[in-house]
């Protein structure tokens, strides 16, 4: 459907400076009220006052009162005669094969209009209660500021390594020195030597970091080394500091938590709903 819209877009805006044909024109001219009423056939195939309504609005939106013109019809009508046009000459050219897949999908788009409807008229989500609000805040005070932010640095490799550069490295790494050792200055001294290793630190809340080195900063205490990561990569992380930061007052976020809690309390309507439906109607599956 977003397809056939962007052609009709581009018809209509494609023959802005073009003039109608007669029958359009005069069938706009006589338009009786009635939404029923044919406007022009295309092969003995009605297009109607209500579906050229159907199209401007889909065309032009909220917009529709006040672009929606005697020329704009004209133009929209015209765009609506070469898309049935078209449509016609495909159908003719489908064989039996296609023409039952385009009935499927047919089908299942009008199902998918209809279940929109359904629920639009029936499903009430429960509001978000400011239990369900100030439980949210509660469980996730790393999405408001709280939380813990961690200072650390980081050894790393730097190339791809081979067995003896692993090896040796490895070895490096778990020596006594690394334990207490100004790892700034070692690894300025090992890079001297040609270890393709590097030094960086950082101070950052650890779920902000990617995998491994989060899992490796998380689950450190404070002067604590992380276990050596060596799958891929070398990676030996020391935490240095933590700090607790405050997490914004729940008054401030109340609003964002329930834009957010929002969806999932829709969510639940529709289950329930879809539940309900089921049991008002007779399902009878085949025999597998």
């Amino acid at each position: 459907m977003q397809r056939a819209n962007w052609v009709l877009g581009c018809l209509f805006v494609g023959w802005g400076l073009v003039g109608c044909e007669d029958d359009s024109q005069q069938a706009l001219k006589d338009v009786p009220v009635e939404p029923s009423a044919t406007l022009v056939t295309v092969d003995e195939s009605p297009i109607t006052r209500a579906q050229l309504e159907l199209t401007i609005e889909r065309t032009l939106g909220d917009s529709a009162p006040l672009f929606a013109n005697e020329e704009v019809e004209r133009k929209i009508l015209d765009s609506l005669v070469s898309s049935r046009a078209m449509a016609l000459l495909a159908e003719r050219e489908l064989d039996a094969s296609e023409k039952q897949q385009l009935d499927l999908k047919a089908q299942a788009y009008r199902e998918e209009l209809l279940v929109r409807h359904y629920l639009q008229e029936h499903a009430t989500p429960e509001p978000v209660s400011t239990e369900m609000v100030a439980d949210y805040y509660n469980r996730h005070p790393e999405e408001f500021g709280g939380g813990v932010e961690k200072s650390f640095e980081i050894i790393a490799s730097t190339t791809e390594l081979d067995e003896r550069q692993r090896s040796e490295l490895i070895t490096l790494l778990s020596g006594a020195e690394v334990q207490k050792g100004d790892w700034q200055a070692l690894v300025a001294s090992w890079r001297t030597a040609g270890r393709p290793l590097e030094y960086r630190q950082n101070k950052l809340r650890p779920e902000m970091l990617g995998q491994p080195l989060r899992s490796l900063v998380e689950g450190t205490a404070t002067g604590s080394l992380a276990p050596l990561y060596t799958n891929g990569q070398l990676l030996l992380v020391r935490v240095t500091a933590e700090q607790k930061l405050p997490a914004k007052p729940l008054a401030e976020v109340s609003a964002a938590i329930r834009e957010k809690l929002a969806p999932q309390a829709l969510k639940k309507a529709v289950k329930e709903l879809s539940a309900q439906a089921v049991e008002q109607v007779k399902v009878q599956y085949s025999s597998r």
